[in-house]
């Protein structure tokens, strides 16, 4: 299936590395042109090349920054037509230990990332006349997990925010959707880097009663009801489907990414 994405501008978030990079990938194999935004000037410099791309060095936090970078594309490119919010960080703690650090970091990153993001993407998307707003949230943002309350309300508010968007801007043919990942573990090519937090790691081997990371993902996948792990390519291919024109009845909607493991 020809998904229409030749020649349209994609922007990519947290495209450096991970998810991202893998999305950055995908998109651009289909024909768009994709501008990719990371933090690391470096690894968002490593994924454009890869895919021919612009690259970007840029602090979601900083709407300022977000929004100039967004008009660079804009001026380079003619128009920018699909936006992927995707860069998020994990800070694992149980609520006890949950520190003022955890919280505001995970805020900045998580809520006031996409939502700056989203507010400076909106009148680009507008001027092109139809446009798609992808978000990169968490099967914690379908089902909360212990241990991780602050990663798990900031993937609740960006569901939130998804189909809020796609409710008050389905009119402009600009959709709003929100891709709910199961894990994705390292090794297998994935270097997506939430599993690199040994907090995390142990905390989730505790809830589990296991003693590692491989033990952990081999519980698991057991329990998987298709009988594997998520993986970047997962996301990466629904993401292309989201952004092209042949989506655009597929709006204001949470989708689940996990082989059934939360069904919704």
């Amino acid at each position: 299936m020809d998904l229409q994405l030749r020649d349209t501008v994609a922007f990519v978030t947290g495209g450096g590395r991970g998810i991202g990079a893998a999305i950055a990938r995908t998109l651009a194999a289909e024909g768009a042109r994709v501008a990719v935004a990371d933090l690391d000037g470096s690894r968002a410099g490593d994924t454009a090349a890869a895919c021919k791309g612009m690259p970007l060095t840029v602090d979601v936090t900083d709407a300022a920054a977000v929004a100039e970078s967004l008009a660079t594309v804009a001026a380079r490119w003619g128009a920018v037509h699909v936006v992927v919010s995707n860069v998020g960080i994990t800070r694992a703690g149980l609520l006890a230990a949950v520190s003022d650090d955890d919280v505001d970091a995970t805020l900045a990153v998580n809520v006031h990332g996409p939502l700056n993001v989203t507010r400076a993407a909106v009148p680009h998307l507008r001027k092109a006349g139809w446009g798609r707003l992808i978000y990169i949230g968490s099967s914690s943002g379908l089902k909360a997990s212990a241990g991780l309350a602050v990663y798990s309300a900031s993937k609740y508010f960006l569901h939130g925010l998804s189909v809020a968007a796609g409710l008050e801007l389905g009119r402009d043919g600009i959709t709003a959707n929100i891709v709910c990942p199961s894990d994705v573990y390292p090794g297998d090519g994935s270097t997506a880097g939430s599993w690199l937090d040994p907090e995390l790691v142990r905390i989730s081997c505790e809830k589990e009663g296991v003693g590692g990371l491989e033990e952990l993902k081999a519980r698991r996948i057991a329990r998987s009801p298709a009988g594997r792990s998520c993986s970047e390519d997962d996301i990466a291919t629904l993401v292309a489907f989201l952004a092209s024109p042949r989506a655009g009845y597929v709006n204001a909607q949470a989708i689940g990414v996990n082989g059934g493991a939360v069904p919704t």
